[in-house]
């Protein structure tokens, strides 16, 4: 019984770290969190949104790359080359969202939206914003001022 959670401890201590993690862990001191959810404006349970998944950008631009980050050493060697080439995609192309409103988005697109779907992501999320805001109603409401005004 001691062998076998000796074994179990010294395998979990010598696991490496994903490497997504490492470059998460960098880019973080440069996200620029508003302070209430694009969609709804509630400043509670507030969570960053990318819309291009950090991991499946990382998966490519290593294909792209003809990179193996196996090791920590190479993500640690790799990363600032990584996160410069997708400076759009980790510091623009991001929402300030409330967990309810990141969930949706995930219940919509899935739990790792491909990276074909940012724009449609950003628009959707346009969208619910512009609901929570009362902005579609008043674009489909018919104005008619100008077209009566030919008539008097």
């Amino acid at each position: 019984m001691v062998w076998w959670y000796n074994t179990k401890i010294m395998a979990k201590n010598t696991q490496k770290r994903i490497p997504v993690k490492w470059i998460r862990d960098r880019a973080k001191g440069a996200y620029e969190k508003q302070s209430s959810c694009f969609v709804c404006g509630t400043q509670q349970d507030l969570e960053l949104h990318h819309t291009h998944s950090v991991t499946l950008l990382l998966e490519r631009w290593c294909r792209e790359q003809g990179l193996v980050l196996d090791t920590d050493e190479l993500v640690l060697e790799h990363r600032d080359r990584f996160i410069e080439s997708h400076h759009h995609e980790l510091y623009v192309a991001v929402y300030t969202l409330c967990n309810g409103h990141h969930v949706r988005l995930h219940q919509v697109f899935g739990k790792a939206p491909g990276l074909t779907t940012a724009s449609r992501q950003t628009r959707w999320l346009e969208i619910q914003r512009d609901k929570q805001t009362g902005l579609e109603v008043a674009q489909k409401t018919p104005s008619y001022g100008s077209w009566f005004s030919n008539f008097t």
